[in-house]
């Protein structure tokens, strides 16, 4: 791939994005994009500072894009809010199967640990969002037994550790020849099965908690 007019630093983006998918984190390197676009060294440091700054756009971006992406699931006509809430999930660990280098930039630790302003407010954006979505969940039923941010925590833990074992080359080679789609259908329905939860809802939901009252440091920018 040659670089020869135009935006550089969408270029440096996909590229970046490319050999994330390819190699991993620990493939990328300024100097490297610079070689494969065909520029000069010092070209890519007029956008990024260094390899953790292009990766702290790339999570930011990817926070952007996977909000759009859930959205766009969740968001379905009729959907009562445990399909809603269900959809969430899902749409998570495939976001994350159809673009690892979203993913994967989200996961490295120096992105976390140097989060800045744009990505925490993108990172709150999204929490928060799922946080309304288990308040409504709750008030159909869902985890009643348990408060908002409880309920919301365990749902989170059980998507993003899915997808993280989606992307463990060591835990696919164990199980074989699996179907991620029919794996994360199903363990969804482990954590939120909207059926089994009409049928059995208890009356009043748990204590709620605001989503203001959600307190955030670096955030691990997969999640």
């Amino acid at each position: 791939m040659t670089y020869h007019h135009g935006n550089l630093r969408m270029a440096l983006l996909e590229r970046a994005a490319a050999v994330i998918a390819e190699q991993g984190v620990e493939g990328l390197s300024l100097r490297g994009l610079a070689q494969d676009l065909g520029v000069s060294h010092a070209a890519p440091s007029r956008h990024f500072r260094d390899k953790v700054d292009l990766l702290r756009t790339l999570a930011t971006e990817g926070h952007e894009a996977l909000g759009r992406y859930t959205f766009a699931a969740g968001n379905q006509p009729d959907a009562d809010p445990l399909e809603h809430l269900a959809a969430l999930g899902r749409a998570y660990v495939r976001f994350s199967l159809e673009h690892p280098a979203y993913y994967r930039s989200g996961r490295h630790p120096e992105v976390a640990a140097q989060a800045d302003d744009a990505l925490k407010e993108a990172y709150g954006k999204r929490m928060e969002a799922l946080l309304r979505a288990t308040h409504a969940a709750q008030a159909a039923g869902w985890r009643q037994d348990a408060p908002a941010l409880h309920a919301m925590i365990f749902g989170l833990a059980a998507v993003r550790g899915l997808a993280a074992l989606l992307h463990d080359p060591i835990f696919r080679g164990h199980v074989g020849d699996v179907d991620p789609g029919a794996l994360i259908d199903g363990v969804m329905r482990l954590v939120i099965d909207p059926a089994a939860v009409r049928a059995s809802a208890p009356a009043e939901p748990a204590e709620m908690v605001e989503p203001g009252e959600i307190t955030a440091g670096a955030p691990d920018a997969a999640s």
